[in-house]
């Protein structure tokens, strides 16, 4: 058996193919081989709907490939049950997406910390816990403000907070910077470098624009479900 053990995650073969109408298939990847080591900026960049979300998705076990071989840390993920994946969801993966999904009436504090006590720990530890991850990102101080009294580019940092809450090694963030002005972009990617070289973490990126992908050290272009030079 094939092992990855100095591999954070390694793919191989990976593809997914829907069946539109039954009778031809629809490549959305096309036999994806991707490796990413602990401590790696790794950015996929490409046009919408060529397979960048789709790749995504299947490392953060939210999406089945067609076909695969997938190693975490070495282990076969097809050898997970659905709750060690689950557990690897709430742990060991953090995710960013470009809708920010906060609640209207909950504070930042309580957004960050919500994750935390659905894992079993105590509100408190979780709050605790919430204002540690807010001031990371630089919201110290505006840990009691409800998302409508934040800019867009600090609701984007209370997700990236959110998902620093647990401690997770891998942060998967799909297009980032979409929703955010150039100046507020330029600001949480700068975040996300720091992240990467301060704090050790290792991070995904999905992303259309060139300038968001050269912030991290390895860019892969995904075209028609497959990387191209």
């Amino acid at each position: 058996m094939m092992e990855a053990v100095s591999n954070f995650i390694s793919l191989r073969g990976v593809k997914k193919i829907y069946w539109g109408n039954g009778v031809e298939p629809v490549y959305a990847l096309r036999g994806v081989d991707l490796d990413i080591n602990d401590g790696d900026f790794t950015a996929i960049m490409g046009a919408s709907g060529g397979g960048k979300s789709t790749l995504m998705n299947i490392v953060g076990l939210l999406d089945i490939p067609s076909e695969w071989k997938y190693f975490l840390r070495g282990k076969e993920v097809k050898d997970l049950t659905d709750d060690q994946q689950a557990m690897i969801r709430r742990t060991t993966i953090g995710f960013i997406f470009q809708g920010y999904n906060l609640l209207k009436r909950m504070s930042a504090r309580e957004q960050v910390a919500l994750p935390l006590s659905y894992m079993g720990i105590s509100w408190q530890e979780a709050k605790d816990k919430a204002y540690y991850a807010l001031k990371l990102v630089g919201l110290e101080g505006r840990e009691n403000s409800l998302p409508n009294q934040l800019s867009w580019g600090q609701q984007q940092r209370v997700c990236i907070a959110r998902a620093l809450v647990a401690d997770a090694g891998l942060l998967l963030a799909d297009e980032p910077t979409g929703a955010l002005d150039s100046k507020t972009g330029i600001e949480v990617m700068e975040l996300f470098k720091k992240l990467n070289k301060e704090q050790k973490k290792t991070i995904l990126l999905i992303t259309h624009d060139a300038n968001v992908a050269s912030y991290a050290d390895k860019v892969y272009k995904i075209r028609d479900g497959a990387f191209v030079d």
